[in-house]
């Protein structure tokens, strides 16, 4: 998936959701930093870009964590590229598997022969 598709309860994450001066900033400057930020809930990443100068702030926020870290991780690895080419990038991420009920096991009984026990 890219970049560019991800999404939090029904609102796209890319480009970050910008502090409220930066509403029009779309994916307008330069990647010039970003942070996991795992002491906040829910659990984020903050965006810092260079728009002709300024230091502008945003953030992304994606309910599974191991998708968090891959795209941090991702975003990571390209500092200082246009925020246009990064929402082009491509993250692999396998969804977290559905949790299952732990199956029942029958107690072992020995094998019955005309109502009786077989004894083997």
């Amino acid at each position: 998936m890219q970049i560019r598709t991800l999404m939090w309860r029904g609102l796209s994450m890319w480009p970050p959701e910008w502090t409220i001066s930066d509403q029009g900033l779309g994916e307008a400057g330069i990647l010039e930093d970003v942070y996991l930020r795992r002491d906040l809930k829910p659990e984020l990443i903050s965006v810092v870009v260079n728009h002709w100068g300024d230091i502008r702030k945003g953030i992304m926020v994606l309910e599974d964590p191991a998708l968090l870290e891959a795209v941090y991780g991702k975003l990571k690895q390209h500092v200082g590229r246009p925020l246009s080419e990064i929402g082009d990038l491509e993250i692999r991420h396998l969804p977290p598997m559905p949790r299952r009920r732990p199956r029942q096991v029958r107690p072992h009984s020995p094998p019955q022969v005309g109502g009786q026990i077989k004894r083997c």
